[in-house]
């Protein structure tokens, strides 16, 4: 008899999938939620083995829509009508939260729909794009979605929410990966919906690629019912701040940048808040 041909590749695969989800759901990335005020929690959880280059430490941010408003702005739309940094967004703001929103252009229009408190900026879908973070008000109370649109469609003529940023799937409800394998690493924003209805900001530290990033976060305890996926690279930036607690990640592979470190240099024309009012 032959001897049988053994797939090793495909163990090896499937071991370091098994022992990737093992060390983000046993190891000290456990999560540990940290209550900052009524509706907004905090933890970080640990990237590997999917990590490919610096901190593979991965902030998490969960919000209840109904206690907090999320708002999408741009910069066209402030009075200085220019670029502003992170760290320029929250002080103008005053909000709780602010990471980046989806990707733009180089003269910096928004790349797909975006809609700021009910005023459209950029009517035009991108085709490619079917995810949207979408925030308003339903039935007088406030409400916040990750909607995949190739199952519920927005019409830019008649977009039905207040606030609109559209960017690409990466997860969808069945548990499919929707991006491809692909060996560009950065780092990355991701905004999930978990399966009661909160929204998860999750940032990395170090770099990934999207793939990785989507088992990691498949694998990881969140209770993650979708996601999608916003800007990468240098513009992949989180900031925190309330009353006891700072947190910021500035995009880079590079140590060190936590806290109010200096170093978000990178303009962003999108962002997306968290605000108590």
């Amino acid at each position: 008899m032959p001897p049988r041909h053994v797939p090793v590749a495909r163990i090896s695969a499937l071991l370091a999938v098994a022992v990737g989800a093992y060390l983000v759901t046993h190891g000290p990335g456990l999560p540990r939620w940290r209550t900052l005020r009524p509706g907004l929690e905090f933890t970080t959880v640990r990237g590997d083995p999917w990590c490919r280059h610096g901190s593979s430490e991965i902030a998490v941010l969960r919000i209840d829509p109904s206690r907090l408003r999320l708002r999408v702005h741009h910069y066209t739309l402030i009075p200085r009508q220019t670029p502003l940094n992170i760290v320029e967004w929250q002080r103008a703001t005053g909000a709780l939260a602010v990471f980046n929103a989806g990707q733009f252009y180089p003269d910096y229009s928004y790349m797909g729909l975006l809609v700021c408190s009910g005023k459209v900026v950029s009517d035009e879908m991108h085709t490619g794009f079917k995810a949207a973070l979408v925030a308003g008000k339903r039935n007088g109370a406030r409400a916040a979605h990750v909607l995949d649109l190739a199952v519920r469609p927005i019409d830019p003529a008649r977009p039905g929410w207040d606030e609109i940023a559209q960017s690409f799937m990466l997860l969808d409800e069945s548990g499919q990966y929707r991006v491809r394998k692909s060996d560009k690493v950065a780092n990355r924003t991701v905004v999930a919906e978990d399966a009661q209805g909160r929204m998860l900001v999750i940032t990395s530290e170090g770099g990934y690629t999207l793939w990785d990033f989507a088992h990691l976060l498949r694998a990881a305890p969140l209770g993650i019912s979708h996601a999608m996926a916003m800007d990468g690279g240098y513009e992949a930036e989180l900031c925190v701040r309330t009353d006891r607690f700072r947190y910021a990640s500035f995009g880079k592979w590079e140590e060190g940048r936590k806290g109010d470190a200096p170093g978000a240099r990178t303009p962003l024309p999108a962002v997306v808040t968290v605000e108590s009012e």
